[in-house]
């Protein structure tokens, strides 16, 4: 529900752009939304502080037609006593991409579409290891290129947006490589069905 809630507050300030725009609301139904998200969190565990920062946005707008182009930013940190302990490097990310778009029958609402992904996603090294010691080049960077197929079904509207369930297949190839010096690039591909994504558009 929070994220929910954080989705509308976004689209009413987002208002003034008005026009046929899109935010994608990946995962938001399934447990793992992080394309539409703003939080901090702190706590004091056994004199140790932790704390935690989320930030995400997936927005696009259409043009020319048929075509639309997006931009996605994503950003996670995780640290305790302001260090990142190892092990915590996943919870420590930034993702900038890209994404465009083409919608067959010239709408974000009720259309079967293809896109074309392309993101930049980079872990931090960790600061200090398990035992205390420094840690030595323990992040990594990835680029991810993903093809996606699928088509919005309007639900309807609520709040001045229109809400679209948006059943996807999406094929992602994966190139990451350590910043350890010597080391290799691992490649990775991923065939995935999204049943749970919905988006918004305005």
């Amino acid at each position: 529900m929070k994220k929910l809630l954080v989705a509308v507050l976004a689209l009413t300030t987002m208002s003034a752009f008005a026009g046929n725009s899109m935010i994608k609301l990946d995962g938001c139904f399934d447990g793992t939304c992080d394309t539409l998200d703003f939080n901090m969190a702190g706590d004091d565990v056994e004199d140790a502080e932790a704390s935690s920062m989320n930030l995400a946005l997936n927005y696009a707008m259409a043009f020319g037609g048929n075509y639309g182009a997006g931009i996605t930013f994503a950003k996670s940190t995780k640290t305790t006593d302001g260090d990142m302990v190892v092990g915590n490097e996943s919870d420590n990310a930034q993702t900038i991409g890209l994404s465009f778009y083409w919608n067959k029958d010239g709408s974000w609402d009720d259309s079967c579409f293809a896109a074309f992904h392309y993101n930049m996603v980079s872990w931090a090294d960790a600061d200090v290891t398990a035992g205390g010691a420094d840690s030595e080049d323990s992040g990594t960077e990835a680029t991810q290129i993903g093809l996606e197929f699928g088509h919005r079904y309007k639900l309807g509207s609520l709040m001045g947006v229109n809400w679209n369930w948006t059943p996807s297949v999406s094929y992602t190839m994966t190139a990451s490589e350590g910043n350890a010096d010597g080391s290799d690039t691992v490649n990775s591909t991923d065939l995935t069905i999204n049943v749970a994504n919905m988006a918004v558009t305005f």
